[in-house]
This record gives structure tokens, sequence and C-alpha cells, in this order.
């Protein structure tokens, strides 16, 4: 029987093979150079091992220069032997030690094109209840053992390669076992196979264990495939119904086979194939309980594996929302079960925060990049802290700014007024002193706060997407942290949330006054321009008497009464930069509004 040593990547056309002959010596590595060619793994070294195949064993050992060990159910080795139709991993790459009837490529695998005579026999998990396990003691031995193999799998080839083997190892009557996983929409392929794109005879992922005596060419039932992972029932069938009543007779080199699907939320198709030949009863005939029986086992392990994939991709999933969402939203979408990523319109408040004194850090530390990455790092590290502890969601970090929005994925009962906050709070982190060591010195931060319609969610192509948020608020949002620097001030809002914090937050918590209304650079629709301020205790440079005081000079200003205005302002235009904006506005036309003005001051540049 011929022996070959195949290397097999993440991606399907990925593969190398080398057929070994007795006491064959021969190197493995990533270099052209070597006897196997694994040229796709940078995980695998230029010469990563020695091997040679003797009295049925491939000895592996790994070099002193090679990096990554040999793995084996978990566990590590530099030298080890293997036997035929051992698996194991090095990198990303798995190599299977297989016989002539695997010598094929997995992708390519035959199906059969002869389909099942008769009719299939469909059975959900509850009517195989009734039947005896064929080897019970070796099947419930190895179920206690599954759950340290599967944790023992970095990939589902490795995965995929433990389960042909534990099939076949615990099926005694068993001949040919497959594992195949298929990528497409399996919800919408029944209906319609051909615009999902579900071919039985490509799955994405196969692994292939038979005995070592078998001499056939195993060929899995499309059939069987395609029906076991449509209607998430296993499927069982015993070649030619002759005899009726249950009774089969044997026939050809394989006389029966079982397939049954992985069940799990957003996993594909994932399904266990079993072929095998008898045993006979004393009739003659397949025992067709024992075969059910087996199956059972079969149904026991898909179920193991497919709640142990669920598991995983839940953690997964959580892991991925953990990275955008505070603890308390992500409580919220668990206790829901609903973790959906999917976009929807919604009202949303857009936070954007920026650096302030970026580039002149950048100038002075442009000899010590990592000093300037780490100094980067720990201001953003401010702005995400105070966004997502006031339970927003993190959209995009662009160089030395940040986005957050809230409003997805839940509603927002008091409107901006996290933003607001989150803001207040990013501030008073910035101007703390203690903060980062020291880091942050000379920073400052300038904040821009919007709220309105917006689709929000996972957002992208089908290959790269992100969570993010789309709709005209963000763009406003943007303006508005881009006006902080023309007013002065570190945080601009929109007139939606000063209302809703004048009518939701204290005075002893946030403070609002309007500075302007402004017309910006192009841009038709004019803006109204508010500050948002802390409570008077945190920030007793604006005092309650200048908002009430700059309150009726802008008023004057929007009604056109400029020399009142001037009056009122003048006594804070070197202490207060919205006072100093205004004024230098109205300088422009020697404090006179102009004939046709319209309470708007239109502004030249960003």
């Amino acid at each position: 029987m011929t022996i070959e040593l195949q290397a097999l990547g993440v991606d399907g056309s990925q593969c190398s093979v080398r057929s070994l002959e007795t006491n064959d010596v021969f190197q493995l590595g990533r270099a052209p150079q070597n006897d196997l060619v694994v040229d796709w793994d940078r995980l695998i070294s230029r010469e990563h091992a020695q091997m040679r195949w003797h009295d049925g064993q491939l000895q592996v050992r790994c070099m002193e220069k090679a990096t990554n060990p040999v793995i084996i159910n978990g566990e590590s080795f530099r030298e080890l032997k293997i036997d035929v139709g051992g698996e194991f991993l090095i990198g990303a790459t798995s190599f299977r030690l297989i016989g002539e009837v695997e010598s094929q490529k997995p992708s390519g695998m035959e199906m059969s094109e002869d389909e099942p005579m008769g009719g299939l026999q469909s059975y959900q998990s509850d009517e195989l209840s009734e039947f005896q396990f064929s080897d019970p003691v070796r099947q419930m031995d190895m179920l206690a053992r599954l759950p340290k193999m599967i944790s023992g799998s970095t990939t589902d080839e490795v995965l995929a390669g433990m389960l042909v083997d534990v099939l076949l190892e615990t099926i005694p009557a068993s001949v040919a076992t497959a594992v195949m996983r298929y990528d497409c929409d399996l919800s919408q392929s029944l209906e319609n196979p051909l615009a999902s794109g579900f071919d039985p005879s490509k799955p994405t992922m196969m692994r292939v264990a038979t005995r070592d005596d078998y001499e056939g060419r195993f060929k899995p039932s499309r059939r069987m495939i395609s029906s076991a992972l449509q209607t998430s029932k296993s499927v069982i069938h015993i070649w030619d119904d002759d005899e009726g009543n249950g009774q089969f007779t044997i026939s050809g080199s394989l006389d029966w086979a079982f397939c049954t699907p992985i069940v799990a939320d957003n996993e594909g198709g994932w399904c266990l194939y079993v072929s095998g030949q008898g045993s006979v009863n004393s009739g003659g005939f397949i025992d067709e309980d024992m075969r059910k029986g087996d199956l059972r086992f079969v149904e026991l392990v898909a179920q193991f594996i497919g709640s142990i994939r669920h598991v995983r991709m839940l953690e997964e999933q959580k892991t991925q929302l953990s990275s955008f969402f505070s603890p308390r939203i992500m409580d919220s979408l668990l206790d829901t079960s609903s973790t959906s990523l999917e976009p929807a319109q919604q009202e949303i408040s857009v936070l954007f925060c920026d650096v302030r004194g970026f580039s002149r850090m950048s100038e002075l530390l442009k000899d010590d990049l990592f000093q300037l990455l780490a100094t980067v790092k720990n201001a953003l590290g401010l702005m995400a802290n105070g966004i997502v502890e006031s339970d927003g969601a993190i959209a995009d970090f662009q160089g030395d700014a940040a986005l957050g929005f809230w409003g997805w994925p839940m509603p927002l009962p008091d409107g901006p007024v996290p933003a607001c906050r989150a803001a207040l709070s990013i501030v008073a982190a910035f101007e703390n002193k203690s903060n980062c060591d020291g880091m942050l010195d000379g920073f400052s931060v300038g904040i821009g706060i919007a709220h309105g319609k917006a689709i929000a969610g996972e957002i992208g192509t089908d290959k790269q997407a992100k969570i993010g948020v789309f709709g005209p608020v963000v763009n406003q949002g943007s303006r508005y942290e881009g006006l902080t620097k023309q007013f002065g001030v570190p945080i601009c809002i929109d007139e939606t949330t000063a209302d809703y914090v004048e009518q939701f937050m204290p005075k002893d918590e946030a403070r609002v006054r309007r500075m302007a209304r402004i017309r910006p650079a192009g841009m038709d629709t004019p803006l109204t321009v508010y500050e948002l301020l802390p409570a008077l205790k945190n920030d007793p440079t604006v005092s309650d008497e200048l908002i009430a005081q700059y309150e009726e000079g802008i008023t004057a200003v929007l009604e056109g009464k400029w020399s009142e205005a001037v009056k009122l302002l003048s006594e804070f235009r070197d202490c207060d930069g919205p006072t100093k904006f205004v004024m230098g506005q109205m300088e422009l036309t020697s404090f006179e509004a102009p004939a046709d003005w319209d309470g708007v001051f239109t502004l030249t540049k960003k």
C-alpha cells in the first residue's frame, strides 16, 4: 500500500504531498530546497524538521532552529513517531499520514454519482433513544474523552481530523468516515439550491479516514449530505431493500451509510458521515437496529460538537463586542439573546474627540516614534474610557481622534445626556495632571456632540466590516468638534443636545450657553452652537453671571443691536473664548450689522 504524507493549509488550495518509500529520509520546511515544501505558512521555519519513514512509522524530529513544535491533541513535541492515519500540526498547517485511499486532495474528494436505492430514513435525536449503542463501553469512554480532544484542536481542520478517527475507532462496523464543512447559507439552499450556491460535492473542508484493509474507493452520497444539512436531521440508508420490513441484504463493498448534521447557529453546514459493512444478524441480513444504535452515538457526538462550537462562537462574539460596548450594554445584549450587529436607523448621539497639542508633540518626539505612539495610546485610552464608561460604543480611531456614539444597539432613553457626561469626563481626565504619569501634560481636547437620525451597526463590505455610524449627524458632530478651536472652548454641542441638557441634567452636573449662530465654510444651513460646561464648582472661570450677561449680548447680536452687544461683551473679550470670537466677527464690519443681517456669522475657513 502506498503511503503519503499530506500537508494542508487553512486555504483549501494549499496542499503538498510526498510519497514515502522504505527508509525514506527527507526534510520539511518553507524553503524551496526542502523535500516537502510548505511555503504558505510563515510559522514553519525555512528548514523545520527531519523525517524518516521506517517500520510502518514516520519519525519526526524538529531542527534546533525550528521555532514551533509539533502539536498533537494540544500537546507539544520536538521529536515523535506517527502511525498511518495519524495527524499532527505545525504552525497553521495540518499533516496527515495517509494510505492509497486518501491520496487525493480532500477538497476534491469524489462524491457518489449513484444515489442510494430506495428512500432515505430521517431521524430526530429523540427518535433514536430506544436503540442501544453497538459498543456502549467504548463509545461512552470516547464521549468522556471528547471535551479534552476538542479543547486541544486549534483549527477546524485539526478538529475534523480528530473526529474521523473517533468515529472509526468507536463504530466497529464502520469502514470509512468523513467530516465535511460547507460555508454557504443553508437556510436558503432548501428552497433554491442553485441560487444559494450549495453543492454537496464541494465542501470547503473535508477530512476522511478508512480502515487499513479497505481496498475500495470511498464516495459519500450527495443526496444524503443534502438531506441531512437542509433538514437538520440525521439520515440513514441501507442498500438493496429486497426483503422489506426493515431487513436489507448486503450488497457491494459498503452496505450502509448515515449522515448526521452538526447544528449550531451561524456555523454554516457541518456533517458527520459514516459508511460500513454488516454486521449481520442470524438471518444473514444487516442488523438495522445496531446501525441505528451507532447513529444514536454519532448524534450525541454531533450535539456535543455543536454545543461547544456554539459556545465558542458566543465567546468570540462577546470578545468582539466587548471591544466596542460597555459591560452594561453587553449584559443587556446577552440577556435579550440578541447579539445581532445588523445596521438599523435610530436616534443617535455622536461624539467626536480630537487631541490638541499633538502636532507640537510630534515635532518634539520625531526621533522617538515609540514614545509618540505611547503618548497617543494614552490619549486615546482616556477618550475610549470616557465613552465606554458612559455606555457608548467606539466607532473609530483616526490618528489622535476618536468617534463614539450612543443609541445602538440599545435605544437612548435620555437622548444625548450620556454623550455629554462622557465629554465632561474626558475633559476632566485630560485636565488631571496625574493621569498617565504626566505623559499628557500640555495636551487638551476638543469635543463635538450632535444628535439626530443615523444608521448604526456593522457597516462595510462582505469581506471587511466594522461597527460604525452613518448619516448627516456624523458630519455635524465633526463640524462641532472643529468649532471648538474657533470658539476656544473644550466642548461644542448642537441645539438638540443643549435642550436635553437643560431638561435632564441638573446645574450641579452641567451647564450650557448659546454662543452664536454660524454658517460654516462650505455649508448653506446655519448652525446654532452651544457650549457644554461642567458645574460651577468644577469650572469657576466661567461664572453664572458671565453666562447670563453673555446671553444678553448674543441676543443683541442676533437682533442686529450691535452697539448694545458691544457694551455687554467688551469686558469679557480678553478672558473668554466665545466672547473673543463674536467680537472678532463683528469687528470685520467695524461693529456695524450688515444691511442684510440675518443673525448668522458666515465663516470663510474651517
